[in-house]
């Protein structure tokens, strides 16, 4: 098959849903399939600034990218004014509001330059796989593949307790129009059909390609970190975005300490204006270590070094970080949302904790602290789930079946021949 993937970032650019798309890409590549991917050169959503090259073939995959407009504080206001009229609003189906362009707009990437690829090559394809539904990029490759009439699938990629995420009037049009909608859990499987948002809805998770988690010593990654050999070490990992709980995290790590004076918290990821902001008002805390971006080596060796990975997000879609953790043997604690706890089996592979009360993860990181046996036991189960259900062939598997299910079935409709292709 001959498919394009359309995406708001993708490697280098780091989160979920560029690991996600790119992942897949490649998987599907290796498996004899021609892949191109059309993206912007930003690796920052929250200003689309233009810094990556606008060609390269990475792993088979043949990647486009496309120059975007900055992400202004004028964006943002668009963006915050037509969020608060959408949710005044909400609930009036088929509505086409005066405040969806805003919308539209202040999320961004706005991309002439993709459009007029998308609209010129579209129809070479058998398909266009989009992903991540919120971002403008989503609607104008809907649009242009739907008015060139290629058949699109999509991974919305919804944080479920994010409205916004995927309650707009035409981000809801892009689902039921879509051929096939890819669900990353369960639990966004049944919001799709509860809501009439699919009729096609195929849950796939998130996989991972195993060989890119190597055994690594837990104390010699502690080593190369600088990380005490006999601490306790917690780590978040991660964009530090407002959501993901970092404050609550703090306070956690801080009430710990006064039990366990050798406790360690390792905050790794990329720093936001709110992780600058928050750093700023706390001051230095005792046993808190910052890293920002940091090289894949060291981004695992911080898994390797650590004895339980915490992120208590109020919006996840998936969590691929606990996967990530997970190929380390690793336990895992994440919020009890839906969508996490679609992935976690509390009590068996980690814990899954009420973020409105700031006790309840104090006192799971008390717990595997002063029983590292059960740490082991939950990390061990967490890694048997992953192999057992999170691979990236078991996800391909399932991705390329309904890829060539829909291909079938818009071959049909046109009532043209299937012709073999790749």
């Amino acid at each position: 098959m001959r498919v394009l993937h359309v995406s708001h970032q993708y490697y280098p650019a780091i989160g979920g849903a560029e690991r996600y798309i790119t992942d897949l890409s490649e998987e599907l590549a290796a498996r004899g399939h021609t892949v191109d991917v059309f993206t912007t050169r930003s690796r920052d959503y929250t200003t689309w600034v233009n810094a990556l090259p606008p060609r390269a073939t990475v792993n088979g995959v043949r990647v486009r990218r496309f120059r975007s407009l900055p992400r202004t504080r004028l964006a943002w206001q668009a963006l915050a004014l037509g969020m608060a009229a959408n949710h005044r609003r909400r609930g009036e189906a088929g509505v086409r509001a005066w405040h969806e362009p805003l919308i539209f707009c202040g999320n961004g990437p706005l991309s002439p330059g993709l459009a007029a690829a998308l609209w010129r090559r579209v129809q070479s394809y058998d398909l266009v796989h989009i992903t991540s539904l919120h971002y403008a990029h989503a609607w104008v490759a809907y649009r242009v593949a739907a008015g060139r009439g290629t058949p699109v699938v999509m991974t919305p990629l919804i944080h479920i307790g994010q409205p916004e995420t995927f309650d707009v009037g035409y981000m809801r049009r892009m689902l039921q129009g879509s051929e096939a909608v890819f669900a990353v859990s369960e639990a966004e499987r049944r919001l799709l059909l509860a809501q009439k948002l699919s009729r096609d809805a195929v849950t796939t998770g998130v996989g991972l390609r195993l060989e890119r988690f190597p055994p690594l010593e837990q104390a010699a990654a502690r080593a190369r970190l600088g990380l005490p050999l006999d601490a306790f070490v917690v780590l978040f990992l991660g964009r530090k975005t407002a959501y993901k709980g970092l404050p609550l995290l703090l306070d956690a790590i801080a009430a710990l300490r006064r039990q366990r004076p050798d406790a360690v918290f390792l905050a790794v990821g990329p720093e936001t204006d709110f992780s600058h902001g928050l750093w700023a008002e706390r001051g230095t805390q005792p046993g808190v270590v910052v890293r920002g971006e940091v090289a894949e080596q060291e981004r695992l060796d911080a898994l390797a070094a650590c004895d339980v990975l915490a992120l208590p997000s109020r919006g996840e879609s998936f969590g691929i970080v606990f996967l990530e953790a997970w190929a380390y043997g690793k336990p895992v604690i994440g919020a009890d949302i839906e969508a996490v706890a679609s992935l976690i089996d509390d009590g068996v592979d980690g814990f899954l904790v009420d973020t409105d009360h700031p006790g309840d993860l104090s006192r799971r990181l008390a717990q595997l602290a002063a029983q590292p046996e059960l740490g082991r036991r939950l990390g061990e189960a967490g890694r048997r789930k992953l192999q057992q259900r999170y691979t990236l062939g078991a996800i391909a598997d399932i991705v390329e079946g309904t890829y060539a299910r829909v291909r079938r079935r818009h071959a049909t409709r046109k009532g043209q021949p299937l012709c073999a292709s790749t």
